[in-house]
């Protein structure tokens, strides 16, 4: 079974990977780059196995190999990876160095599509609303149809696969942000979701899609809300839930061009993620191929068909955070069984939260809740913001269920 864990390159220190293999686990997940922000929620902030550096930190831009500059010296600058100055010198090295001595599986894992810095340097390559903007505040995506995100994102894939011998390469973020709502509708948040920049807007028109009539029919319901939220009672109720849920579930049935412009969407994102597993493929031919998804009761809404992504990869990883996210334990089975429904024979992992608040006795629970659900192995996340008494109760699983 697929035993992994997620390690950020400031967790990584000597003894890191023969801890790992301590506790237990097959497989170790190094960012090799990541996404801009500093995680101080939800959790303590606080890495608890790199004594030499408690604080958990990100660069904004910042890859962890060393990059060669030539490569990419012709794409625009906010595009161009830069080496970290808080964490120096080469770590996918160095990672892959210790993993092969403590026979742990590497896996390269690869934000795909979530660059803040980027986006913000200039709006012009990420996704944008029916209004021109971005539509999230936080966390700021690429655009998958912009010709230089495309050529960035295919010449850190070869770099990296052609100067490194990996087991695995994890496409994390490979999909369309979430919409930053409260109190609105399933609805509303549908209508602000991207992207309808000039390059998606080009590529629509090669499916017959026109997306200024996809924008207009959009705004519409924007505008329907506008009358409508200062005269409601922004309530959260089950039962005024379960009413706007249907009614998005009615336009979702009975609209044929938003079910075209779902459909557009989803292509982008495979067409990115084929083309991207075929340059691993061709560097290193023996690696897997997996993808981080959604749930996939709710990631189409975000450009994953994983109908369609699973032709592309080995793998699927798929992360529900219990207690930290405030998710439904009853989410473990439901979630895993529709995901194996689409998978049929391709390795299903779960992704499962091991920092706080999570404890050791919500560890046990969840994990066997696991092991009853149709899955082929499971990775917590993370290594560093994980307590000891947490990693030594996964030890003790792994040996008490001979996982």
């Amino acid at each position: 079974m697929y035993k992994g864990v997620w390690i950020h390159p400031w967790d990584f220190n000597e003894e890191a990977i023969s801890k790992i293999s301590h506790y237990g686990f097959t497989h170790a997940s190094l960012a090799v780059r990541y996404i801009e922000e500093r995680q101080d929620w939800p959790g303590p902030n606080i890495i608890f196995q790199n004594p030499k550096k408690r604080a958990y930190t990100s660069e904004e831009n910042a890859v962890y190999w060393i990059p060669d500059r030539e490569r990419y010296s012709h794409l625009p600058p906010q595009l161009r990876p830069k080496p970290s100055k808080e964490v120096k010198g080469d770590v996918v090295g160095k990672f892959i160095k210790a993993c092969e001595e403590n026979s742990i599986k590497s896996v390269l894992w690869f934000p795909t599509l979530r660059w803040e810095k980027a986006v913000r340097d200039s709006l012009d390559f990420g996704v944008k609303d029916i209004y021109g903007s971005h539509p999230g505040y936080k966390r700021m995506f690429l655009c998958p149809s912009n010709p230089f995100v495309r050529e960035t994102l295919s010449l850190m894939i070869e770099e990296l696969s052609e100067k490194y011998e990996f087991d695995e390469f994890e496409f994390d973020f490979i999909r369309y942000p979430e919409i930053p709502l409260t109190y609105g509708t399933p609805l509303l948040n549908l209508a602000l979701s991207p992207c309808f920049c000039e390059h998606c807007k080009a590529e629509a028109l090669k499916h017959n899609l026109d997306l200024e009539e996809v924008r207009e029919t959009l705004k519409e319901i924007v505008e329907w809300h506008v009358k409508y939220l200062p005269n409601s009672y922004y309530c959260k109720d089950d039962d005024y839930l379960e009413a706007t849920y249907l009614e998005f579930t009615r336009e979702i049935i009975e609209n044929e061009l938003i079910k075209k412009w779902l459909k557009f969407r989803a292509g982008q994102i495979s067409i990115l993620l084929k083309e991207l597993s075929k340059i691993v493929k061709k560097n290193n031919p023996k690696a897997q191929i997996s993808a981080d998804l959604y749930p996939p009761s709710g990631a189409w809404l975000l450009g994953q068909d994983y109908k369609k992504l699973v032709e592309i990869v080995d793998a699927v990883k798929i992360m529900i955070y219990v207690k930290p996210f405030g998710k439904s334990i009853c989410r473990i089975p439901y979630e895993t069984r529709i995901a194996r429904k689409y998978l049929k024979d391709k390795l299903l992992i779960l992704g499962l939260a091991s920092w706080p608040p999570t404890t050791p006795e919500d560890i046990e629970e969840q994990l066997k809740l696991a092991l009853d659900s149709p899955i082929d192995g499971v990775s917590f996340y993370s290594y560093g913001w994980t307590p000891e008494k947490n990693f030594l109760k996964i030890k003790e699983l792994f040996e008490r269920w001979k996982i």
